[in-house]
């Protein structure tokens, strides 16, 4: 059971067939477990580790993968430090408050649902090194989708207020970005990015 970081009622129970549903508020009384959401619980000795809101951004809403400010940020593509999990999601634009932090996810069409990478994080407990994989999008589809989403075409004074570092924006893959561009058959997002990047000297 211990396996488990970021759990469900369905997880336990299939562990251990035919729990009672009560059994979960009982843990949580003691402090064996701590909720997340409804639904949603962490055992009490990860409750500190690092990586773990990674893995609650992943969980919680299904199916997401963590993308736009927070890995910009993370990218070092915009300067600003991001304490919200923002995430994309196939599932309608939800934001839920949590004692573990903040969490944003912003709905996109299936066939945008891509770009992310699997990646490894530890969460590290005395004596012992638990790995997990988080769904991240590449840097190019975390720009991409925060520009998509901004509906509208994009002033200069806009795009310079975004603080965006033209140096880390040349080290995309142009090529990749603009396949996103082409799946999303947007004329605005398309016209935003090229003068997104032609500001920093790149189109």
């Amino acid at each position: 059971m211990l396996s488990f970081v970021v759990f469900s009622y369905e997880d336990i129970n299939g562990v251990f067939r035919h729990i009672d549903r009560r059994r979960l508020f009982e843990w949580s009384q003691k402090g064996y477990i701590i909720p997340v959401i409804r639904g949603y619980y962490v055992f009490n000795e990860f409750k500190e580790t690092e990586n773990l809101g990674l893995l609650i951004s992943n969980r919680i809403y299904e199916p997401s993968y963590l993308s736009l400010e927070y890995v910009l940020s993370m990218e070092s593509i915009i300067p600003e430090a991001v304490y919200t999990f923002t995430a994309i999601s196939t599932k309608k634009t939800s934001v839920f408050n949590t004692s573990f932090g903040n969490y944003s996810y912003r709905n996109i069409k299936n066939e945008l649902f891509l770009g992310y990478d699997l990646r490894k994080i530890k969460i590290n407990l005395p004596g012992r090194v638990l790995e997990r994989f988080v769904k991240v999008a590449k840097p190019e589809k975390a720009f991409f989708d925060f520009v998509y989403l901004k509906k509208k075409p994009l002033s200069e004074k806009e795009i310079i207020e975004y603080r965006f570092d033209g140096s880390m924006i040349k080290k995309m893959k142009q090529e990749l970005l603009f396949s996103y561009v082409s799946l999303s058959k947007k004329k605005t997002v398309e016209l935003n990015i090229k003068k997104i990047l032609k500001l920093h000297d790149i189109y």
